[in-house]
């Protein structure tokens, strides 16, 4: 998830610089709705999933299954977070409280995919990627920026989903056991490694797509080549149970930021 704040708030930084018009507040105001979009996210996926998180030996131990957090308490944090998203998203413009509901709705929808669709992986990445889209919107109060972002949009989809199918390597024999549905369940280990291989190819070549309509720079390309070697060190540690693919996954998230950032930098 943190995926959906760093690359809707990185957008919304480049098209900020390129239509100094807009407000500065309305980059606290994005920062505000990514974040609680993002405890959205989370927290309808764990609220969801409490039976199956309660019977998975890697995640019973978390604050809800494990009891440590109340579900009453849980739905107050979520009744909060959506609040503030839509109160966000309208001081931004008024019309995005419409468009706000777009990605809830999806949120929400998520975690039934992993009850009937083994393309729950392609969903999860198709509703974190419309925060680039989120961002380039907030950013000029107008459908015109998808344009702008669209490359970001399709890496994010790609990404996530590849990301998520490794991720999901960790649960192989739960979900066969409980009927979840995933590309590892459906398919086994060594398909779902070469899916999400594919799926991290297409992701690259959506963020060189991204580089060249840009302009690209010799520290760009740096980056790009960063973040491809990160990608499929994942890969490579995608048998390894100890790897913690969530939280290396978080600093792909934060190269993308720095690469568009500089691409504003060199403008």
């Amino acid at each position: 998830m943190s995926s959906y704040l760093i690359c809707s708030t990185s957008n919304f930084l480049r098209i900020f610089h390129c239509y100094s018009r807009v407000l500065l507040i309305k980059f606290l105001f994005s920062s505000i709705a990514s974040v609680s979009a993002r405890t959205i996210g989370m927290l309808l996926n764990r609220i969801i999933d409490l039976k199956v998180d309660q019977l998975n030996p890697r995640t019973k131990s978390r604050p809800l299954p494990s009891g440590r957090v109340s579900m009453r308490l849980a739905k107050v944090y979520l009744s909060l977070s959506i609040i503030i998203f839509l109160v966000s998203s309208f001081l931004i413009c008024d019309f995005l409280i419409y468009l706000a509901l777009i990605p809830i709705v999806m949120f929400y929808i998520y975690p039934f995919t992993k009850k009937f669709t083994f393309l729950c992986h392609f969903f999860l990445g198709a509703t974190l990627s419309l925060g680039p889209l989120a961002g380039g919107i907030a950013a000029t109060c107008s459908l015109k920026s998808f344009f702008d972002t669209w490359p970001i949009a399709l890496f994010t989809l790609f990404w996530i989903s590849g990301f998520d199918i490794l991720y999901a390597l960790k649960d192989y024999s739960h979900d066969i056991k409980e009927g979840i549905y995933s590309i590892p369940s459906f398919f086994g280990k060594k398909v779902s490694i070469n899916i999400s291989i594919y799926c991290f190819l297409l992701s690259l070549i959506f963020i060189f797509i991204y580089i060249l309509k840009t302009g690209p720079t010799i520290f760009q390309f740096i980056i790009f080549s960063i973040i491809s070697m990160g990608l499929f060190v994942q890969v490579y540690n995608s048998k390894k149970s100890d790897f913690s693919f969530f939280e290396y996954n978080s600093y792909i998230g934060f190269l993308i930021l720095i690469l568009i950032i500089s691409d504003i930098l060199f403008i």
